[in-house]
């Protein structure tokens, strides 16, 4: 499929609803889910007993109440630490069942996609889910175990290579930032090239306006019910 520019792109909800729940939880999954949004953001890791578990830092401090590296606490014991109003840290199973649309999964650790190979050979991921990461190892790993899930691209610097890493990787998305240099002419090249443009953050009605100006697909934002509200005001 060519995509092409959409005046309401496409919204993930970034670690779910962020800005009105606990990141990374079934809770803001769900928020996200009832705001609208098509589609939600989330990050994975291992447990140190090899469960695929879905928070953003290498440590539980600051998204719990515990205190230590992810890769050192077992899912038991991540269970039992509070990751906001009550919610526990989810496995990857958990949030694809809780949130029925679009599914970026950014892998944050890469001896996650061993992994998620094994879970897919199991029981495939749904075809909603993109498999995403700012680095190529990972997604040129995740190619070679899963070549039929799709992958995208994730950066700071749009405009210095990523297109021609994107295709080395075979990506489907690219997912930048959005920096000075990611312009209408450049957007237009992704889209040439059969990719289809994910920017972020959209974290106000002007940022959001720049997204729909450059011709990006979809938008990544911690506000999902606050995006179509902004869309009028554009």
């Amino acid at each position: 499929m060519t995509p092409s520019p959409s005046p309401r792109p496409l919204v993930y909800g970034h670690r779910g609803a962020r800005a009105d729940e606990p990141e990374n939880t079934l809770r803001s999954f769900r928020r996200a889910h009832r705001a609208g949004a098509e589609g939600v953001e989330l990050d994975i890791r291992l447990s140190r007993d090899g469960h695929l578990v879905v928070i953003h830092d290498a440590t539980v401090d600051r998204t719990t109440d515990g205190t230590g590296a992810v890769a050192a606490l077992s899912l038991a014991e991540l269970r039992e630490l509070d990751a906001g109003l009550g919610e526990r840290i989810p496995t990857l199973a958990e949030a694809l069942d809780a949130f029925p649309g679009l599914v970026q999964v950014e892998i944050k650790a890469p001896e996650a996609v061993a992994e998620l190979a094994g879970l897919h050979g199991r029981t495939p991921l749904p075809g909603r889910v993109v498999l995403t990461s700012f680095h190529a190892e990972p997604l040129e790993r995740a190619a070679s175990l899963m070549p039929g899930v799709e992958r995208g691209l994730i950066s700071h610097h749009p405009e210095t290579g990523l297109l021609e890493r994107a295709l080395e990787l075979k990506a489907t998305w690219v997912c930048p930032e959005l920096a000075p240099g990611l312009t209408p002419e450049l957007v237009a090249r992704f889209h040439r090239a059969g990719l289809r443009v994910d920017a972020w953050p959209a974290a106000d009605a002007e940022r959001l306006a720049r997204c729909v100006a450059i011709g990006a697909d979809a938008v990544t934002t911690d506000h999902p019910a606050l995006i179509d509200g902004w869309l009028t005001e554009i």
